[in-house]
């Protein structure tokens, strides 16, 4: 079961009604990046941003370099750590203070991971250039209308102390850019800021909480809408427009009394309506 978005309450009318426009499938961007190794992201916590950027878009023809600025040696791969590698490239280890980059690549997305450290996952975007002779809607910005209930948070119920929380968060729209703040029990969970989507679609895990979850100590999670568009390049939309949504216990003590006295009251309707029914003799 999962905790669905509840609307902010502070987010403006003027704000929320705003026409925004997405970029399309084709836009124009650098033909190269660079993506760094995170400090320390040779062992676990980094996630989801051991490379930085961890997500990078390039042009057709493009080549990423990954430098190794780590205290450690890492890879490059093309591929997933479920699936294993791709072919699409692989650049063995790569030693501190050096770099690997990629083959000139085409269009489509490629995942990659470190093969040394398979919780460092990053994503590689490859797209066409736009044109100015485009005669169908390549070169042209597709419309959204985005509102506060267009920012989906799904948010799993029922921690416990000690535990991570997975928090799924959808926009409306592609290439979005928001940040995400989470707090429990007076702690900041997860801050991220400037978090690209190329889908709209995208997962965070908290750190681990420091008590339960419960009526009286929710999660609060706050996202914060940060525009259409490309990392590198100037964004379009509702720029800070906010939803927040809330998780506590699977079935929590306010929730349990609420039925308990539902239950109860049943039972006495019922009870006095057979009564009544019954014939005195």
């Amino acid at each position: 079961m999962k905790t669905k978005t509840i609307g902010s309450l502070i987010v403006l009318l003027a704000v929320a009604t705003t026409m925004a426009y997405a970029p399309s499938a084709f836009a124009e961007h650098s033909m190269n990046a660079v993506v760094e190794n995170a400090a320390g992201s040779s062992t676990p916590g980094c996630e989801p941003d051991c490379f930085l950027p961890a997500t990078v878009t390039i042009g057709v023809g493009g080549m990423v370099e990954f430098v190794n600025n780590d205290n450690a040696a890492h890879t490059s791969t093309a591929g997933t750590p479920t699936d294993g590698p791709s072919g699409a490239w692989d650049s063995s280890l790569v030693m501190m203070g050096t770099s690997f980059t990629t083959p000139a690549l085409e269009a489509g997305e490629y995942p990659y991971f470190c093969m040394v450290h398979p919780w460092m996952e990053g994503l590689v975007i490859v797209e066409e250039e736009a044109h100015d002779d485009h005669g169908d809607d390549h070169g042209g910005m597709e419309m959204v209308t985005l509102t506060a209930a267009d920012i989906a948070i799904s948010i799993d119920d029922g921690a416990k102390a000690d535990e991570q929380v997975t928090i799924d968060v959808t926009i409306n729209g592609e290439h979005v850019n928001y940040d995400i703040v989470a707090t429990h029990n007076g702690e900041t969970i997860l801050d991220e800021s400037g978090v690209h989507s190329h889908t709209g679609e995208h997962s965070h895990t908290t750190s681990a909480l420091s008590a339960d979850a419960s009526d009286d100590n929710p999660i609060d999670v706050t996202v914060t809408f940060q525009g259409f568009g490309f990392p590198n390049d100037e964004k379009t939309g509702p720029i800070g427009l906010t939803n927040t949504a809330q998780a506590v216990p699977e079935f929590g003590t306010i929730a349990a009394m609420i039925l308990v006295v539902a239950i109860v009251s049943i039972i006495v309707i019922t009870s006095k309506s057979r009564l009544s029914l019954t014939p005195r003799l």
